[in-house]
């Protein structure tokens, strides 16, 4: 078990170091400075770029969506990267198939960029292209890349996620610097979704596990999707479905969370509030451009609604419960706006296993006082029949069959101060010090018995009407042995009590 712990935590301490060294060995293309030619033919011979409708852009404005192009930019190889004796390459990342030229040599295709669509053949999401040393000069070196994207159903506004040079390796490696830190927000997200899965058998609370069971798996199917990217090298038309998902789940997490407190609160009519909290959540989703910021209103439309009704409900019951929830979820609606341009990334998951904690943990101390309550109410309805059943003995004692030596004795039940085990038998010991021998065990009489006897020892039944007080030690001689007290009955009368059951015992007599 040890060996296990420690291989996964130099396994995630790997990750995060290779994942950091090839951050820093990536350098991106001149950013600024790119030129944008259209294709309008099929032809694997780059243009001269000073065509009329060619253009000058930013790499990030590169779009090849439903259409071809050719691009040029330049990027500045550092000397220690020309020196460290390690492959290059060039690494593109977006939605696009793509050829790449390298200082007017061809290094490569990802899948087959074409003007016709059905001639295109979708590439990987990320992909590199090994550039040799000899190609590799000390100032501005030219990249020209041939682009199309053709297939995928989402018209994106930035397709082109990063063009660079850096360390050859398998494209996933650089979304790596990411899985590392995603393991801990997943792993307690998966944790989460086990324990309320469980709980959701149990008729107590089931509505609110079932919903923490939603918000933990779709949180979880969330994560597990954004860290997709490093872990599968797809194809390029899959990234729409992967950015769908995304935003999907978190919209889902959003409506079981209004959803909970919409309960919680016991508003009228729940199922009004919830379609419209869910309605604004799609019609934002819709409105908002961008599927990093449709990821992020998507919950964030749900916690301000859900910060709105704690705050309004809070202010109207001034209830130190509901302040508390509110404060929480208005940190959390903050921190979403303060961090919007990122929030998608593993802030969000650890952000949302700590509202889940949150939640869990209030959940587990209302329940507790539940408990606490429930056990109390337990307490006092047996208090108040064990009253009732004393009475009822005082006025209608409840007459006991006896089988001893060949005959049946009836006694009234108020009548019988102490039972005793002897044997296979039990003594009676009734008000007038007069015993009978029951033919049976003290178990079986105990059954026959009403509920004003207690059973104070191995050995011993007691009529509650007839104890006096309770004491450490014996008061007179008693050969009892391995009892934690002693109980002073009528007549001066003493029997032992267990340890276990003094408790009991000095409650009751506190309480008569």
């Amino acid at each position: 078990m040890k060996k296990d712990l420690l291989s996964i935590v130099i396994l995630t301490l790997g990750t995060l170091l290779s994942a950091s060294t090839l951050a820093t060995q990536l350098i991106p293309v001149n950013w600024d400075n790119v030129i944008v030619c259209p294709m309008y033919a099929q032809s694997d011979l780059p243009p001269t770029f000073d065509e009329p409708d060619c253009h000058k852009t930013t790499a990030d404005k590169i779009d090849p969506q439903n259409s071809a192009l050719w691009a040029k930019t330049t990027v500045a190889v550092p000397p220690e990267m020309q020196n460290d004796k390690q492959p290059h390459s060039v690494y593109v990342a977006g939605k696009t198939s793509s050829k790449v030229y390298f200082n007017g040599h061809f290094l490569g295709q990802n899948g087959t960029p074409h003007v016709q669509k059905n001639s295109e053949v979708a590439g990987k999401i990320d992909a590199m292209f090994y550039v040799p040393a000899s190609l590799i000069k000390p100032q501005d070196n030219e990249i020209i890349l041939q682009l199309s994207s053709h297939h995928g159903f989402l018209t994106l506004g930035n397709p082109i996620n990063f063009i660079g040079f850096g360390v050859y390796s398998d494209p996933t490696y650089y979304v790596h610097r990411q899985l590392g830190v995603s393991v801990i927000p997943l792993g307690a997200l998966l944790l989460g979704a086990i324990y309320f899965l469980f709980a959701s058998f149990s008729p107590r609370q089931r509505t609110n596990n079932i919903l923490f069971l939603l918000m933990s798996v779709f949180a979880g199917l969330q994560l597990l999707t954004e860290i997709s990217r490093a872990l599968i090298a797809y194809s390029y038309p899959f990234h729409d479905l992967r950015l769908l998902l995304i935003v999907s789940f978190s919209a889902i997490f959003g409506v079981c969370l209004i959803t909970f407190i919409v309960l919680k609160l016991a508003l009228k009519k729940p199922i009004y509030w919830v379609a419209g909290g869910s309605a604004i959540t799609l019609t934002t989703i819709i409105l908002v451009p961008g599927f990093d910021a449709k990821t992020a209103s998507a919950i964030f439309v749900s916690s301000a609604l859900v910060t709105a009704l704690l705050a309004f409900r809070a202010t109207k019951t001034k209830s130190k419960e509901l302040v508390i929830y509110a404060a929480v979820f208005l940190t959390f609606s903050t921190t979403i706006m303060l961090t919007i341009n990122r929030f998608h990334d593993v802030l969000f998951y650890y952000i949302i296993a700590g509202v889940l904690i949150f939640l869990f943990v209030q959940q587990a101390l209302k329940l507790n006082r539940e408990q606490r309550e429930r056990a109390a109410e337990q307490q006092l309805v047996a208090k108040l029949q064990t009253k009732l059943e004393q009475n009822q003995q005082e006025t209608e004692p409840k007459n006991i069959k006896i089988s001893s030596a060949g005959k049946i004795d009836i006694i009234a039940s108020n009548t019988i101060m102490f039972c005793k085990a002897a044997g296979d038998y039990a003594e009676i010991n009734l008000q007038d010090n007069k015993q009978i021998l029951f033919s049976g065990n003290l178990k079986e009489l105990e059954t026959t018995l009403p509920n004003t006897f207690l059973r104070v020892h191995r050995s011993y039944l007691v009529n509650m009407k007839y104890i006096r007080s309770l004491h450490s030690k014996s008061i007179i001689k008693h050969t009892e042995q391995a009892a934690g007290g002693f109980l002073q009955l009528d007549d001066d009368l003493e029997v032992p009590v267990s340890r276990r059951i003094i408790p009991t015992v000095r409650e009751f007599i506190k309480q008569n």
